[in-house]
């Protein structure tokens, strides 16, 4: 499944437009299709809601006609030109988080020189162009639908494991487990022993495409040796289950795999112990998508992988996908925040659930 997001400008390319999404509709679900991004709440800042819809998609289609490069406001001025046109945000947001860009020529629209482009969008001009003739109008959406459809997220570049593989990853992870039990050095090792807890590992299919890695065990998690048991863990099934995905579809962990003694922020020196697990955790599973629950396991990974958002806040980055390469192949990486959040304020919940909504490009 491919999202799409069509940018267009009505007084350009709108009877064409239309025309377009009716028949990609034949081919693709209405609510994989973007063609209009749905009224800015007041307050909120309007390219960061044009980047998070445009994050949400795989393949961005902008619609030129003949008059798009040239068409102008009521004081004359340029509409490329101006800061704020939404066109312009649209196709500078697609270019800077490197979505496959395909620009579609209609009623004699012509591909624009570098030149007569603002320089954030200059790299738009190298895109090579799908045209739609009136008199082949069919036959060359077909061709676009083709090319929309070997643009498939990461989940596609991912075999499924075959039975002796999926034994061989659960052996693994049982001897992660192993090493975690026996592991005398952790900060966290003399609390755990003291109150007879359990380490927690993980849980979940052993071949996930999708693990979840969250901040740490609380009291019902070590009591039991599962993450995500507790009020968290009833959040999280409950947002698993409105994208159409069990616990046992997917993989949990924890940046820390061990309680801490008191409800508080990891320190430096548990997070220094506990990454080489959840490393050996990823590079076993070899997941397609890593989706990091908050502030720490966010900061770990795009540290980790030395993203270049790894200085953005989780308030900026949640719900957004983020594609990188591992050793394994490619991956995306999607933060969010922790469903504890919605334990502590309800208003939360809607924003969870609209940023779980775009992991279903990978299911």
């Amino acid at each position: 499944m491919s999202r799409i997001f069509i940018n267009y400008r009505r007084q350009d390319s709108e009877g064409y437009v239309g025309r377009l999404y009716d028949r990609l509709l034949q081919y693709f679900s209405k609510d994989d299709l973007f063609i209009d991004v749905d009224s800015i709440p007041p307050g909120m800042d309007f390219v960061t809601a044009l980047d998070e819809a445009v994050s949400a998609c795989d393949v961005f289609i902008a619609v030129i006609g003949a008059h798009w490069l040239t068409i102008t406001d009521e004081q004359g001025e340029r509409r490329l030109d101006q800061w704020n046109d939404f066109v312009r945000v649209e196709i500078a947001s697609a270019i800077k988080q490197n979505k496959l860009i395909i620009p579609v020529l209609v009623a004699g629209g012509k591909m624009p020189p570098p030149a007569k482009l603002p320089e954030d969008i200059q790299a738009f001009a190298r895109r090579n162009a799908v045209e739609l003739s009136h008199q082949r109008f069919s036959y060359d959406v077909e061709r676009l639908v083709e090319v929309i459809r070997s643009a498939s997220p990461a989940r596609a570049s991912r075999n499924a494991a075959n039975a002796e593989m999926i034994e061989a990853k659960a052996e693994a992870l049982k001897g992660i487990r192993d090493d975690l039990v026996g592991a005398t050095e952790s900060p966290l090792y003399a609390y755990r022993i003291a109150n007879r807890h359990f380490p927690v590992l993980g849980d979940g299919n052993p071949d996930a495409r999708l693990i979840f890695i969250g901040e740490a065990p609380g009291k019902t998690e070590v009591e039991q040796g599962k993450p995500f048991c507790g009020p968290s863990g009833d959040v999280l099934a409950e947002m698993l289950k409105s994208i159409g995905l069990r616990r046992e579809d997917v993989y949990m962990t924890n940046l820390l795999l061990d309680k801490p003694p008191e409800k508080r922020d990891p320190l430096p020196e548990e997070i220094a112990f506990y990454k080489p697990f959840v490393d050996r955790i990823i590079h076993t599973i070899q997941p397609s998508v890593i989706i990091t629950l908050g502030r720490f396991a966010t900061e770990y990974l795009l540290k980790k992988l030395d993203l270049p958002e790894k200085r953005e806040k989780i308030s900026q980055l949640h719900g957004k996908l983020i594609k990188t390469r591992l050793d394994y192949g490619e991956i995306h990486v999607v933060p969010l925040y922790h469903p504890a959040v919605v334990l502590y304020s309800a208003s939360q919940k809607v924003t969870l659930q609209r940023d779980f909504e775009k992991l279903k490009l990978f299911i």
